[in-house]
């Protein structure tokens, strides 16, 4: 049977898919539904074929019936292994399709990949080796990030003593709310509460600290920006010695989610308002054809204008937009879309990103529209915006993206409050500096690399005794980690010690 979600709206107005499925292959008493109407959740329809399932994708952006994002749960499953198939027609081209795997869930928390997956006669199939062995099941195109996880975790967020609200927001970091309306299946969707929250450790004056802005959620279907956006600030608000440095020297302006209504209702792309315009396209509070039919984007906007100039008067020095994609390539990379003539690949934080991943290039970025990062520029005065494209790729779970999103961190920790005698980055002096310099000691190193232990004030190439005064000066400074011993040796004890075996190694230079 073929069965349109429209087609039921009238006996279920709020369904997307909750209809019966009887295959060949289940006993008679055997029933399966599909259900998209919980948040997040997006299918337009479906029809059976003996054991197989065919799939409709919902095109609300690109047209020409492409689809770019599915998630459903399938109940009555247990005992049950279809075979799925849904259209190549996919936003992007077969070609990203081809490596792709959907993945399925028993928990709606925790994702796994399909056994099987691949274009076949025409259409992507998707299936598992065997059968499943509970009655309901959630599947979808990637690892969903719903609208309410990013509510559960702004409120876990709130209950740290590093979070307070921004001028704009309320005591629940609240900047406003979205619009709401109808979409493009017949549905309401309810305004729904928006946010922004200031990250730093209060306790140390904001003079003199780095502003940094860091936002995601704008293209609804994009959710591993929204995994790794999680990733960085688990680890700015952790214990890690380097997190604590970072958050006494730098101010983090977070808006976590810019298109509410969008992921609520499972939009490919868009908007609800604007369902067949990018919403990357419209951020100028000036040009009256973008701002003033479209709140959702309005209330962050003049949300990070207000906080900025609170904070600095109206300059931010970093802009970074997460977002995702879906690349053709069979081992597919992240990268950031960055503007080399203006000095970004050369950036502090840039070099030291590379650094700490090997899976991160930049691409030029060609945009001068009115885009999120141009937004960050223009509006906010960022010295440095992006925008960061994760790349969906079917080996990688969701510990992959929150690792990237620590590697943002620690690379903003290098770039922003790395202490000149903390060799090993680590954010403290101690031993593990002192180690390193001992490792290198009379050897030539890239001028100026620190990880080496190049630190004297000439920046000249060679670790010696220079360096080695500069890490016993600093000793002791920064954050301990949380495993080191109670009893911490003197600079001078620690002098006389290396000393005696220094006077055994003979200094040479170029």
């Amino acid at each position: 049977m073929q069965l349109s979600f429209r087609a039921v709206r009238s006996a279920w107005p709020c369904m997307i898919a909750c209809a019966a499925i009887a295959t060949s292959t289940l006993p008679a008493h055997a029933v399966i539904t599909l259900d998209a109407d919980f948040d997040h959740g997006s299918l337009q329809s479906f029809s059976t074929a003996g054991s197989t399932v065919n799939l409709a994708g919902r095109d609300n952006f690109y047209g020409s019936n492409q689809w770019r994002w599915v998630y459903f749960k399938a109940s009555g499953v247990n005992g049950v292994n279809p075979n799925f198939k849904i259209s190549t027609n996919f936003a992007g081209g077969s070609g990203a399709i081809a490596n792709h795997n959907f993945r399925y869930s028993l928990d709606n928390e925790n994702w796994v990949p399909f056994d099987n997956h691949g274009i076949s006669g025409g259409s992507f199939q998707f299936s598992n080796n065997n059968a499943f062995a509970q009655d309901d099941v959630w599947i979808a195109h990637s690892i969903p990030y719903s609208y309410g996880r990013v509510a559960d975790q702004v409120a876990q967020y709130k209950l740290s003593p590093f979070v307070s609200p921004t001028i704009s927001s309320d005591a629940n970091l609240v900047i406003g709310q979205s619009p709401g309306g109808v979409d493009d299946l017949g549905r309401t969707i309810a305004p729904r509460d928006m946010w922004g929250f200031k990250l730093t450790d209060n306790a140390v004056p904001s003079a003199g600290k780095t502003q940094v802005v860091l936002t995601s959620g704008l293209h609804a279907n994009e959710v591993l920006g929204n995994h790794t956006l999680e990733g960085t600030i688990d680890f700015l608000l952790s214990n890690d010695p380097r997190a604590t440095e970072l958050r006494k020297t730098t101010e983090f302006f977070v808006y976590p989610l810019l298109n509410p209504d969008g992921r609520f209702a499972g939009n490919n792309r868009a908007t609800i308002q604007n369902p067949n315009q990018d919403p990357n396209c419209c951020w100028s509070p000036t040009a009256s054809s973008n701002w003033q039919n479209k709140p959702d984007l309005k209330v962050s906007g003049e949300a990070m204008m207000a906080d900025l100039q609170t904070a600095t008067g109206g300059e931010a020095e970093y802009f970074i937009d997460y977002h995702s994609t879906i690349s053709n390539l069979a081992d597919p990379d992240d990268f950031m879309f960055l503007h080399p003539e203006k000095g970004h690949t050369a950036d502090p934080f840039w070099t030291n990103f590379l650094k700490e991943t090997s899976t991160v290039f930049s691409l030029q970025s060609t945009s001068t529209g009115p885009t999120s990062a141009n937004f960050g520029e223009i509006e906010l005065g960022a010295a440095f915006d992006a925008t960061f494209e994760t790349a969906f790729h079917p080996t990688r779970g969701v510990d992959y993206y929150e690792e990237l999103g620590k590697d943002v961190g620690v690379a903003f920790f290098k770039a922003l409050a790395r202490i000149k005698a903390d060799v090993n980055a680590d954010g403290f002096v101690g031993i593990g500096d002192l180690n390193v310099i001992l490792a290198n000691w009379n050897t030539n190193v890239a001028i100026g690399d620190i990880d080496q232990g190049d630190i004297a004030g000439s920046g000249d190439g060679f670790i010696g005794i220079e360096d080695l005064n500069i890490v016993l000066g600093s000793w002791n400074t920064g954050t301990p980690p949380p495993s080191i011993e109670s009893l911490i040796p003197e600079p001078t004890t620690l002098s006389l010690l290396t000393l005696g075996t220094l006077a055994t190694l003979r200094r040479q230079r170029r």
